[in-house]
């Protein structure tokens, strides 16, 4: 099954989810760990929410959403879907650890970081605290996360690109 992308594409071609990337990282969501990024003030500017907020019920996430967007959900004009497919879950982390490898290569400060968090969410959420701990040691930041998105990937088996 194909799954919409839904962030930016990066430079290099999308890495499509399979079922074997899921079984060998033995990936399954934890919804409490989303929960848990939901209540969590130590993220910078709380990018963690942005990816833990698919995983909660519309009850369970309605205090972070906007009053307008309440609103037109209430009213069926728009549709809240928590997320419960974990290859879904997985290719959104895929997607975005491509476009994370083009703003560490493109040295793009705050973007770099937003992707180490976000990818760091995830992680967490898919039951791979390991790896979201690899993301979050600073030592591996510099320069701007490249080093700790090649550990993560080598840890998830993800082939990376040469010049990261």
């Amino acid at each position: 099954m194909k799954y919409q992308m839904k962030c930016m594409e990066g430079d290099e071609p999308r890495i499509i989810v399979t079922p074997e990337f899921v079984s060998r990282n033995k990936l399954a969501i934890d919804y409490d760990a989303a929960r848990n990024l939901m209540h969590r003030e130590t993220d910078f500017l709380n990018f963690g929410r942005e990816v833990a907020v698919d995983y909660l019920t519309f009850d369970e996430c309605r205090e972070f959403l906007k009053d307008e967007y309440i609103q037109k959900v209430e009213a069926g004009e728009l549709e809240y879907r928590r997320i419960s497919d974990v290859n879904e879950a997985a290719q959104d982390f895929l997607d975005y650890m491509v476009f994370a490898w083009t703003k560490a290569v493109d040295e793009r400060g705050l973007s770099a970081e937003r992707s180490i968090i976000k990818l760091s969410a995830w992680m967490e959420i898919l039951s791979r605290k390991d790896v979201a701990n690899i993301l979050n040691n600073k030592r591996l930041y510099n320069p701007y996360g490249r080093r700790a998105l090649k550990a993560a990937c080598k840890e998830l088996g993800i082939q990376y690109p040469k010049y990261l």
